[in-house]
């Protein structure tokens, strides 16, 4: 038979998520609102103008370890005190031991190395150069 602090908890659960979608539904219907009144204005000012076809802005989420452009800003300073090459797990280590982080975490290192990834995707061509197959910067 089930253990009812099995159950009770699992109902707690079912709920909290039960309300945490209730409420993004609601925040939904609103943005829809507001988006179907930004567009009847924008046919005020440019009747010709159709609002479907601006394209949808991304949502970026910032994460927790870093305020935006602290990550770009020392994964540059890493690659300039660097004597050689580095391959971007390397970076990531370097990264990770700035900040705290336990480098023999596998789970965050993955998570950091993917951001280190893209804040070096991120940078001009003339500042940070890919060598061989791509996996080492300098």
């Amino acid at each position: 038979m089930a253990e009812a602090h099995i159950v009770a908890a699992l109902k707690d659960k079912r709920a909290e998520l039960s309300g945490v979608i209730a409420d993004l539904e609601k925040r939904i219907g609103q943005h829809r609102a507001d988006l179907l009144h930004v567009d009847a204005v924008l046919r005020l000012f440019a009747p010709e103008f159709e609002p479907a076809a601006i394209a949808a802005k991304a949502v970026r989420w910032h994460n927790g370890w870093f305020r935006p452009g602290e990550l770009a800003r020392m994964v540059l300073d890493i690659l300039r005190m660097a004597p050689a090459p580095l391959v971007i797990r390397e970076i990531t280590v370097q990264v990770m031991e700035r900040r705290g982080l336990d480098p023999d975490d596998r789970r965050t290192a993955e998570l950091l190395r993917k951001l280190v990834n893209n804040a070096l995707n991120r940078q001009a061509t003339d500042l940070v150069e890919r060598l061989q197959d791509g996996s080492l910067v300098s």
